[in-house]
């Protein structure tokens, strides 16, 4: 049935996730699914069937027409459509395991095998995308500053005004979460594998950068918008990253005096006296 059912998927003339969407499922359980990995629920076959235009006993049982385009050079240039967003796909989850076992493991704690343990996969098909663990430790590194900056635009889009997206950035760095304790976790354990390891450090670097130019950004766009105008926009920038990553160790460390609400008031007062981020009569986000 999973052969059927990927032979469907691979005739559509769409590729591999958009039909994931058509049929209401996540990317990563329908290549899962198509791999013989996962059971495809009913509705998901059914939901299959309909978008692929044939019958759910065809699925079942191969009797009936299967999926117009199948056969010929369209259905070729299709099934290779489908195998690259399925690489795509697998390269994607394999990101996500390996991030999140670095995390919740630490990084020399965690093997090759552990991480094709929990995608399902081979040992072959990780070092195909990560040919080294440091590799993967760069690759996860990169996964998790994309996804912060994915929130942040999500924050800053209706945001009025730049003190305001400040107040925001403050917010997304906070460690409320498993998954902010997660990204955390990989972003310090990348700075510790920096320190003995030279060729982890440009990649390092390129990442807070970026970070950095974020929050330097908001700082002039403060300073455009008549706050603190004649502060050093670089000092006021490094005093607040550097008290961000100081904090944050101290949350995930545990230490006794410091928690994520503790931390957000020390962040909210970090531009002072030069940008206030605090509104009178106002409830913080």
């Amino acid at each position: 049935m999973a052969e059927r059912a990927r032979l469907v998927v691979r005739a559509a003339p769409v590729s591999q996730r958009e039909f994931a969407e058509r049929v209401g499922m996540d990317p990563t359980a329908l290549s899962k699914s198509l791999r013989g990995s996962r059971r495809l629920a009913d509705r998901e076959l059914a939901a299959i069937a309909r978008v692929g235009e044939v019958s759910v006993r065809y699925l079942r049982t191969g009797r009936g027409r299967p999926p117009a385009g199948a056969g010929g050079q369209g259905g070729a240039e299709a099934r290779r459509r489908a195998d690259a967003v399925d690489a795509e796909v697998r390269k994607e989850q394999i990101l996500r395991a390996t991030a999140r076992l670095i995390a919740r493991r630490g990084f020399h704690r965690v093997r090759v095998a552990d991480i094709a343990r929990a995608c399902g996969t081979s040992t072959g098909t990780i070092h195909y995308h990560f040919p080294t663990k440091g590799d993967a430790l760069r690759a996860s590194l990169l996964h998790c500053a994309d996804r912060l900056h994915r929130r942040l635009d999500a924050e800053f889009r209706d945001a009025d005004g730049a003190a305001e997206k400040l107040r925001r950035l403050i917010d997304v760095q906070l460690i409320t979460r498993d998954e902010d304790r997660d990204e955390w976790s990989v972003w310090v354990q990348s700075w510790n594998e920096a320190i003995v390891d030279p060729a982890l450090r440009e990649g390092q670097r390129a990442v807070y950068t970026r970070w950095r130019q974020t929050v330097l950004d908001l700082v002039r766009a403060c300073q455009a918008e008549g706050m603190g105008a004649a502060a050093d926009a670089e000092a006021l920038t490094s005093r607040f990253t550097a008290m961000v990553d100081g904090l944050a160790i101290q949350v995930l460390a545990g230490t006794a005096e410091m928690s994520a609400p503790r931390m957000r008031e020390l962040l909210l007062d970090a531009f002072e006296p030069h940008i206030t981020l605090r509104v009178p009569g106002k409830v913080l986000r």
